[in-house]
């Protein structure tokens, strides 16, 4: 197998899970409470990563102003985590996965509109607007209450990713990877002080399902799947990188579907469909990468 291939599978099972985590979500909602989630989760995290700078050769000094940034972004990543776990627990796992995940860089390049590093053209205004309503479209949007909670929680959830993104990007000499291993620390330092309280008695008595799923979503969809990726666009350049990410609502879907005994609707699959059609064109991506290796 080539190392292109080997490239491709590493990035797919790296979006694989990420899609995962929406449904490992809702399985650990019966078992813990959403800050309970983000303490717990980004404690695992943070152990396995240290290895994984140290493989990387990577240096843990940042600057004054790398570690203010890795600290409001860590702010906005609890809620982000908070808002993410509530629409797992509350409503359909694989639906919200979709819908964050596609709604999240619409948001960014709205963001980037305002801040007027975008200048769009008659195309971009046409792609934002099939992508907003590819998103509608995936909500079924017509048959729910435009702010019950759970689309409240998925709306929230996307512009406090946005928000993380554009705020990040002020850490720009800072390596990805270090960054985050330091708003991880700042998740947890940040939620025990002001918002931690255990209801569910020790985590260490938890069931084999628990740990199982916890190990996942905190080793499995964060330490490796961010690692992998930021390999991944290391190595692809951040274009053909994010092509991946397209696979992310599939994933969180289709899992959801098979181990959930979720419901797949067809507005599902055409409004994600739209999304990405419509992000396609507002990043210029071309799909080259597929055929080129396959």
């Amino acid at each position: 197998m080539s190392s292109d291939n080997r490239l491709f599978l590493w990035m797919t099972l790296a979006m694989l899970f990420w899609g995962a985590s929406w449904p490992i979500a809702n399985v650990l909602s019966v078992y813990i409470n959403e800050h309970e989630f983000v303490v717990y989760r980004y404690v695992i995290t943070v152990l396995t990563m240290v290895p994984v700078l140290f493989w990387m050769k990577l240096s843990f000094k940042i600057t004054i102003k790398q570690f203010l940034v890795a600290s409001v972004t860590a702010l906005l990543l609890i809620f982000y985590t908070k808002f993410y776990f509530l629409s797992t627990k509350y409503g359909a796992p694989g639906l919200a996965g979709a819908v964050v995940t596609t709604l999240m860089p619409i948001i960014v390049y709205i963001l980037m509109l305002f801040s007027r590093q975008k200048h769009p053209s008659v195309k971009d205004w046409v792609a934002l607007f099939v992508g907003a309503v590819g998103v509608l479209v995936t909500m079924r949007i017509w048959q729910f209450d435009v702010f019950n909670s759970v689309n409240v929680f998925l709306v929230l959830a996307a512009s406090c990713w946005a928000l993380m993104s554009v705020i990040a990007s002020y850490a720009k000499s800072s390596h990805s990877a270090v960054l985050s291993f330091y708003i991880y620390i700042m998740v947890i330092v940040l939620d025990l002080i002001f918002f931690f309280e255990p209801t569910h008695g020790s985590v260490f008595l938890m069931d084999k399902v628990f740990w199982i799923n916890m190990l996942i979503v905190s080793i499995g969809a964060t330490t490796f799947a961010t690692t992998v990726y930021f390999l991944g666009v290391q190595r692809l350049g951040s274009k053909q990188g994010s092509v991946f990410t397209f696979l992310v609502p599939f994933f969180s879907i289709g899992l959801s579907v098979i181990f959930l005994n979720e419901s797949l609707h067809w507005t599902a699959i055409v409004g994600v469909l739209m999304t990405i059609s419509s992000l396609k064109i507002l990043n210029n991506i071309k799909l080259s990468f597929y055929n080129k290796n396959l």
